[in-house]
């Protein structure tokens, strides 16, 4: 059985989003035409910074 997000502590979520920020990245780079993947890596870096700040203040 798979483990629920919901108990992910907010350092793991961060790692994982910044895990797909950089794959969504990456995948940006080499691709020959480039998707518009600029919405989701700006919301994803959006999301990561609301964890962080919230790191911040617990």
């Amino acid at each position: 059985m798979s483990e629920s997000v919901d108990s992910w502590s907010d350092e793991r979520v961060q790692a994982e989003l910044e895990a797909v920020l950089a794959d969504l990245q990456t995948l940006e780079e080499h691709l020959v035409e480039p998707l518009t993947l600029a919405d989701a890596i700006a919301e994803l870096e959006t999301t990561r910074a609301m964890y962080e700040h919230a790191a911040v203040e617990v």
